[in-house]
């Protein structure tokens, strides 16, 4: 019984590894069934003894991401949430360190993953910070940059990371004390 169970996990890992390489493959296309399974290197029946098809299969492989994220999050954001570019910097490390953060920010916005980051972002930073409201000003220039960052990370990471983590946290930082006005 305990072998079958380690068998069942490790094929569904490779299915939901396969979905997710996929999907990072070519973010603009639906992924299919028939991908995965030569991805993956299953069979058709072995991907619908577990999944019904690929939508449901991109639910939890989406579910698994945020919880992924939202673990990094926990380990990544310093206690001390006065010192911005300690997050920046760690959260730049960490998408330079870990292939699986730098695909899940390739995937293309409609997928959702932005808004699970800034969600989280919020959840285990902002949160904290600021309470449970941010005034306007305060909202404003967060989703500025994150949007801003977001896009600059992208653009990074397409281009081969060629700049160096420290070199981009930095950058980050800059933008951001140039949009408070240098406070």
């Amino acid at each position: 019984m305990r072998k079958q169970s380690k068998r069942v996990a490790i094929t569904k890992d490779a299915i939901e590894s396969a979905y997710f390489d996929v999907l990072i493959n070519n973010p603009e296309k639906k992924v299919t069934v028939k991908e995965i399974c030569e991805t993956a290197q299953v069979n058709r029946t072995t991907f619908y003894k577990y999944y019904e098809d690929a939508d449901q299969l991109g639910k939890v492989v989406r579910a698994g991401m945020v919880e992924y994220l939202d673990e990094l999050m926990k380990e990544t954001i310093p206690e001390d949430r006065s010192d911005v570019y300690e997050l920046v910097s760690r959260i730049i490390t960490a998408i330079y360190r870990d292939k699986k953060i730098r695909s899940m920010f390739l995937l293309q916005r409609s997928v959702g993953m932005h808004q699970d980051f800034f969600e989280l972002l919020w959840k285990h930073y902002y949160a904290p910070k600021f309470g449970a409201v941010m005034n306007d000003d305060t909202w404003i220039r967060v989703t500025y940059c994150n949007s801003a960052v977001i896009g600059l990370v992208e653009a990074w990471i397409n281009d081969g990371m060629k700049i160096s983590p420290e070199k981009i946290a930095n950058s980050v930082i800059a933008f951001d004390k140039s949009i408070k006005g240098g406070k």
